[in-house]
């Protein structure tokens, strides 16, 4: 049960922070208007996103 409550802890905090970068990159591509940078830009952002959906099903799993 420890290790599963600090599993737990860790992704939280890891969700977290790919949230608040996912808001960042959506931003950035909001505001750029060279089409190829935004481009870029909204890659990170859908990676990051993809991110998000994996972190939360590891969360499910440990919690």
């Amino acid at each position: 049960m420890y290790e599963q409550a600090v599993l737990a802890e860790r992704f939280e905090s890891l969700l977290s922070d790919a949230r608040s970068a996912e808001q960042i990159y959506a931003r950035m591509a909001s505001h750029i208007d060279d089409p190829q940078l935004r481009e870029q830009v909204e890659q990170l952002h859908r990676e990051k996103r993809r991110h998000v959906e994996l972190t939360e099903r590891l969360l499910e799993i440990v919690a």
